[in-house]
């Protein structure tokens, strides 16, 4: 993977005005029925309070907060300001800018964490999952939606999207086209999900497994705090 000349959070401020656009395009809109789905599993366990990590432009945080009436805390946490600028402006409150790495929230203070395609970002894996452990409440939960390698009858394909057409729409669009070849990279050295989940139990999350969707372009690693 080709290295940046700046830190990861000034890629995503690079991206952020062109960033909504650009998701629903590359994915064909598929990517709000992603967070639908693990929004209505959100809701099904009837959470009081939710910390989103990797919150971006604030989508999946949205769909929960849609789907999710039991919700009386929330916040988003991420890295980039101008992401969370355009948080802010449809209608998110409780957002900040802070490392998954360094939560500043007191241990057990929420019933459920997301990650809606961030974990790859993280430069400290296994540092954030434990702070994602400790700011979780016993028996809460954490979810991760993620970019993932497809099965392999389409994997050629995929691929071929990934660093050659997605890019090139980038560019055509106004984004900068070497942040997106390195998002396209960052998905194709991803660790496969058996891997994600041996993560999350060093971690100290028990159980945990993972579920794929779309033929294994997304999947949804999760976790419970014992």
């Amino acid at each position: 993977m080709p290295q940046q000349d700046y830190p990861i959070e000034k890629l995503f401020d690079k991206v952020a005005y062109k960033y909504d656009f650009l998701n629903h395009l590359l994915s064909f809109g598929i990517d709000l029925m992603w967070r639908r789905k693990l929004a209505k599993k959100i809701a099904a366990l009837n959470p009081l309070s939710l910390l989103d990590l990797a919150t971006g432009s604030g989508d999946m945080l949205r769909a929960i907060l849609k789907r999710c009436p039991s919700l009386h805390t929330y916040y988003g946490v991420d890295i980039s300001e101008e992401m969370l600028v355009l948080a802010k402006l449809k209608g998110l409150h409780n957002l900040l800018v802070a490392d998954a790495s360094q939560l500043p929230f007191a241990e057990s203070s929420f019933d459920v964490a997301t990650i809606a395609f961030g974990l790859r970002n993280f430069q400290h894996r296994l540092l954030s999952l434990k702070e994602i452990f400790r700011v979780l409440r016993p028996g809460g939960s954490l979810y991760v939606l993620e970019f993932s390698m497809p099965k392999a009858v389409i994997k050629p394909f995929y691929l071929f999207y990934l660093l050659k057409v997605v890019p090139w729409l980038a560019a055509l669009v106004g984004a900068p086209k070497e942040a997106y070849i390195y998002l396209a990279e960052s998905i194709i050295k991803f660790p496969p999900a058996l891997e994600v989940v041996a993560l999350f139990r060093k971690a100290g999350f028990n159980p945990c497994g993972f579920f794929p969707m779309t033929l294994g372009i997304v999947t949804v690693h999760w976790g419970k705090k014992p």
